[in-house]
């Protein structure tokens, strides 16, 4: 992993809803999102389903931290002004 925020090791995990192929690859390009720290998966529908339910998906986009014992943290995430609670819980991760 790539160290992150203050030390924080950081994962960005993407995750796509049922993109074409190209149109999935084009997205990825455009936001230049090729680090070695961040993944995409294109998932089947049956796959993507599985995980929706499991992190409690509302809509898009949505956001999860999932601290190196596994559990996971809700953030509510909407624009740069959420910036102080999403640095507040990587703190309290470390």
């Amino acid at each position: 992993m790539i160290s992150g925020v203050r030390g924080v090791h950081i994962v960005y995990l993407y995750l796509a809803n049922h993109s074409p192929e190209q149109s999935w690859k084009n997205v990825i390009a455009e936001y230049n999102l090729t680090e070695p720290n961040c993944v995409h998966y294109n998932l089947p529908a049956d796959q993507q389903q599985a995980i929706e339910q499991y992190v409690g998906l509302t809509g898009y986009p949505t956001y999860r931290l999932f601290d190196k014992q596994g559990n996971m943290h809700h953030l509510n995430w909407t624009d740069d002004e959420n910036l102080p609670e999403f640095k507040k819980k990587l703190d309290a991760m470390k």
